[in-house]
């Protein structure tokens, strides 16, 4: 094998080394959603309750996929009449929102 390959082969598996120890968890995402989106989830037993900035918002559903060297989350929230869907990739320590019906006051 030549050096160069070995040089290559060595990189990308320190690329992917990183990539997986700095995968972001899901305390992460509740600490985003938090910031990014005013949104607090309690889980109280049998219901998880919800608030986003003292309005009570109702969880509906969460997606979660963990690839190991990423993390996307889908979350479903009702507040008032309003249905809206929350979605984030998460890569090196960060998320990133690419939701397209953000509900921002």
């Amino acid at each position: 094998m030549s050096n160069a390959l070995k040089w290559a082969l060595g990189l990308v598996g320190a690329v992917l080394i990183v990539l997986v120890m700095t995968c972001p968890n899901e305390a992460g995402y509740t600490k985003w959603l938090s910031k990014e989106h005013g949104i607090v989830c309690v889980n109280t037993g049998f219901d998880i309750g919800c608030k986003r900035q003292e309005a009570e918002v109702k969880w509906k559903s969460r997606y979660i996929m963990h690839a190991g060297i990423y993390t996307q989350v889908k979350d479903k929230y009702a507040e008032g009449s309003m249905d809206y869907e929350i979605k984030a990739f998460g890569i090196l320590h960060h998320f990133f929102d690419y939701s397209s019906n953000l509900n921002e006051d």
